[in-house]
């Protein structure tokens, strides 16, 4: 199994906070990457951390004990490109997280519990930001940003089991833009053949804006 840190962006509504990517923002004590990191090699290997924007920032703040991979079009993708950069080669299940997400401890060991493909999940006031999910039971049957009839939140912390990897990266070729699209654009392509069990959570904090990185530092310090 692998872990893959998404880290490439540059939060351009964050920069009256800081200019330096959104990953490096610090939460009580550690930094939001650091603290994945930590997280992760507490059930699996060291991530491999997805750069771009202020790459080196990332790099000497994290320290060369972890592997990284860039993204030289950042500027130009999204979540998608920065995924693919990550998983070449022989498909394996692959633990995946967007790099501005805070949540619970107890939440990668609950994922890893699952036998299958798994996405957190949590309520949510639904609004046009969040990337959420149409569930059938615990099962989920659609994914993205556009579900105005959800009020159930993927908050960015996914385990993909090898077949859902090879089908993502397999079925990322066939959008006509995929330099725009989100992983879970091309996931939710694919969610009718790879049964996908949402795994329920609270109090996950993806920190898009200044208010969130407030409300994040309200419940974790």
């Amino acid at each position: 199994m692998k872990s893959v840190i998404l880290a490439a962006g540059s939060g351009r509504r964050m920069l009256s906070v800081t200019d330096k990517p959104k990953c490096m923002l610090k939460v009580g004590e550690e930094s939001l990457i650091r603290r994945q990191i930590r997280l992760l090699r507490g059930v699996c290997s060291p991530p491999l951390v997805v750069v771009g924007y202020r790459y080196m920032d990332v790099v000497e703040h994290v320290g060369w004990g972890i592997d990284f991979v860039m993204n030289p079009v950042w500027k130009q993708s999204n979540t998608l490109i920065s995924l693919l950069f990550a998983i070449p080669g022989a498909p394996t299940d692959c633990l995946v997280i967007n790099g501005d997400v805070i949540f619970k401890e107890d939440l990668l060991p609950k994922l890893l519990e699952v036998g299958r493909s798994s996405c957190a999940v949590q309520e949510v006031e639904p609004t046009d930001e969040e990337v959420k999910v149409v569930l059938d039971g615990t099962r989920v049957m659609e994914i993205g940003k556009c579900l105005a009839c959800s009020e159930t939140e993927a908050v960015g912390v996914y385990l993909f089991r090898k077949p859902l990897v090879k089908a993502i990266r397999d079925l990322s070729c066939r959008p006509a833009n995929p330099w725009q699209l989100y992983y879970e654009d091309v996931l939710n392509m694919v969610l009718h053949q790879h049964f996908v069990e949402s795994v329920a959570t609270t109090d996950a904090v993806e920190i898009d804006t200044p208010e969130d990185y407030e409300r994040a530092k309200e419940i974790y310090t």
